[in-house]
């Protein structure tokens, strides 16, 4: 797409490919900050689910459900409250869930569907951004955000935290939880091979003063930065905040630096397919980004709108281009504008644009490999078999979303 319609000057073929690869190229290590930091989230993520206390709750959850159809709808409604607590956590408790229930399902005797549990462990990313992570809600509530000059302040009260979000989201739930009872209802019987790597429970060690110390003030500037806002960045929910913060739990679980050490140890091995893939996927942004195509795109889908088609016409499009661009803070860098300076040009609710933003952002995400490759290493189960669940999980959400964003927008 970029040689044929992204390259402006008039040259060779040749030319317009080298001209391309050089985006690419530019774009390969530009998501070097975003790739460390979901490493991060991911291996404190494994290192406190592997923690023995966890590691036991978790498991002793997993044998309550008494057939597969009641794992399936557990392990889905637990991850989407995850979810929408905080993106990070709900995909990672949801990957070790649907783990944890599919080993209890096979000791009790009953086959479960390993690619539907993992499918289910995956919704909370699906209605994530409704949720108290919701990176464009969030960012456009933040004092001197990079559209203020433009759209002001829009406080949370507006996007995530009204009336109207909270009943559309819970509405998303229940559709969720509708189609997983259908799906686990209606399958035969599913034969499909898994390749987990071992999930062994580490214990905590001898408390070392140093490490539950330093874990314990981690911790309490957290928490003094969060509440007071000493630090405008530091007081709202993001990456950064949830990962300094699972460093000194992690810290404070383990108690010793060797035990400490050897969790984090476990838990790299587990993010080596977003240290190889992640490069990749920035260059795909790079092509997209350097250019101008992403902008030209996404420009094209709202010049022709009016107020009754510029929320849907959003909506699809915020899906479209997250598939290309993962990061839900990232797209909105480049989408908000476009999309809200279109929606104020019209007299429309800034506030109401942004949910839509969202909602299209999170829907998509069920098709979106980029946020499934921990739960895939998790699990052990196959893309393919992953995904011909979140196909049809997508289909049913995303018109349930659609529908809500024309008739309600």
């Amino acid at each position: 797409m970029v040689i044929i319609f992204g390259i402006k000057e008039e040259v060779s073929f040749g030319k317009r490919t080298l001209i391309s690869l050089g985006y690419w190229q530019q774009g390969f290590f530009s998501l070097l900050t975003f790739t460390l930091q979901m490493i991060m989230i991911l291996v404190f993520g494994y290192a406190l689910a592997v923690f023995q206390p966890v590691h036991l709750f978790l498991k002793r959850i997993a044998h309550i459900p008494k057939n597969k159809t009641q794992g399936v709808l557990m392990t889905g409604i637990i991850a989407m409250v995850g979810g929408l607590l905080n993106w990070g956590f709900g995909l990672v408790i949801g990957a070790l869930l649907a783990r944890f229930v599919y080993v209890a399902a096979k000791e009790k005797g009953y086959n479960p569907n390993p690619a539907l549990l993992a499918a289910a462990g995956y919704l909370g990313m699906a209605v994530w951004h409704g949720g108290l992570s919701g990176s464009a809600p969030l960012k456009v509530a933040e004092k001197g955000h990079f559209l203020e000059g433009k759209i002001g302040v829009i406080p949370i009260s507006e996007t995530i935290g009204s009336i109207s979000n909270f009943w559309v989201s819970i509405g998303l739930v229940f559709v969720f939880a509708l189609s997983l009872l259908v799906f686990s209802n209606s399958e035969k019987s599913a034969k499909i091979e898994i390749d987990a790597k071992p999930l062994k429970a580490i214990l905590p060690g001898k408390r070392s003063y140093f490490a539950f110390i330093i874990g314990f003030a981690m911790v309490l500037i957290a928490f003094f930065n969060f509440v007071f806002g000493s630090v405008p960045e530091l007081a709202s929910v993001n990456i950064n905040t949830i990962n300094f913060l699972l460093f000194g739990l992690t810290l404070i679980a383990y108690q010793s630096m060797g035990q400490f050490k050897k969790a984090i140890g476990s838990g790299i091995k587990s993010s080596i397919d977003i240290f190889i893939q992640f490069p990749f996927y920035a260059g795909i942004l790079g092509l997209m980004t350097h250019s101008g195509l992403l902008e030209e795109f996404s420009s094209g889908l709202v010049s022709n709108a009016s107020q009754s088609t510029l929320p849907l016409i959003s909506y699809v499009s915020a899906a479209a281009v997250n598939l290309i661009i993962p990061s839900g803070g990232g797209q909105f860098a480049v989408q908000g504008p476009i999309i809200l300076d279109s929606a104020k040009a019209m007299g429309m609710s800034i506030g109401k644009m942004v949910l839509v933003f969202s909602y299209g952002d999170q829907i998509s995400n069920l098709l979106q490999p980029f946020w499934a490759l921990p739960l895939i290493t998790i699990t052990g189960v196959k893309a393919k078999d992953l995904f011909k669940y979140c196909l049809g999980l997508c289909l049913i959400g995303g018109i349930y979303l659609g529908m809500v964003v024309y008739f309600l927008a």
